[in-house]
């Protein structure tokens, strides 16, 4: 699952142009950041090109990328603070948990 600062319209865009497969939860104003004591800072814009149309979204907080695994349990059981994107994924697989 993903948390973004994102209203829930900007992330159904998102979702449709990366094709993404997971789930993406609004949090505009950063409260479940917040409780996951991850720093949230003022919201931004990206541009993107929807079906050949230039489309801004913008968003009401940025929180910071941080990545967690949770168990079955509600236990954090692995916490990232300094995400690499395009290596992270691989690295929440090897998680023995």
């Amino acid at each position: 699952m993903g948390v973004s600062g994102d209203a829930v319209r900007n992330l159904q865009i998102f979702k449709k142009v990366h094709d993404l497969n997971f789930t993406l939860l609004a949090d505009e104003k950063g409260a479940v950041a917040k409780k996951f004591g991850v720093p949230v800072s003022k919201g931004g814009s990206i541009s993107l090109d929807v079906k050949g149309k230039k489309t801004t979204l913008v968003r009401g907080v940025t929180p910071a990328r941080w990545t967690f695994v949770i168990d079955r349990r509600g236990k954090i059981v692995y916490k990232n603070t300094n995400v690499n994107a395009a290596q992270d994924s691989k690295v929440v697989l090897d998680i023995n948990w």
